[in-house]
C-alpha cells in the first residue's frame, strides 16, 4: 500500500494503472488540492464503501480518476483519460460556474 499526504493506493493496481493509462497514482494528489472539478457518484455496483468518478484537469489534459475516501485520504482506484463525453461534460460545467 502506497500513499503520500493526501491520497493512497494498492501499488498493484497503480503498477498496472501506470501500463494501461499512463498515469501514476503518486503524482496525482496534486488533483485534490481544490481545482475546479467534477464529481460524481459511482452506483453502478455495491462497492462495500462510497466511490465516485471525478472529471478533472491534469497536466493539460481531462482525466477521469475513481477514488473512495478512506480515513485522511482518498484512495485511488483508476485514472485514465476522459472520454469524449466526460470532457464535454467537464468544459460544460466549467463554462457554466
Amino acid at each position: 500500500m502506497g500513499f503520500d499526504e493526501r491520497c493512497s493506493w494498492d501499488d498493484g493496481k497503480r503498477s498496472q494503472n501506470r501500463i494501461n493509462h499512463g498515469y501514476d497514482f503518486a503524482d496525482l494528489h496534486v488533483v485534490f488540492d481544490g481545482r475546479f472539478v467534477v464529481t460524481r457518484a459511482d452506483h453502478r455496483f455495491d462497492y462495500g464503501e462510497d466511490r465516485y468518478n471525478m472529471l478533472v484537469e491534469f497536466e493539460g489534459r481531462v482525466i477521469n480518476v475513481t477514488f473512495t475516501p478512506r480515513a485522511a485520504r482518498m484512495h485511488l482506484i483508476s485514472a485514465r483519460p476522459a472520454s469524449r463525453d466526460e470532457r464535454s461534460i467537464y468544459h460544460e460545467r466549467r463554462a457554466s460556474r
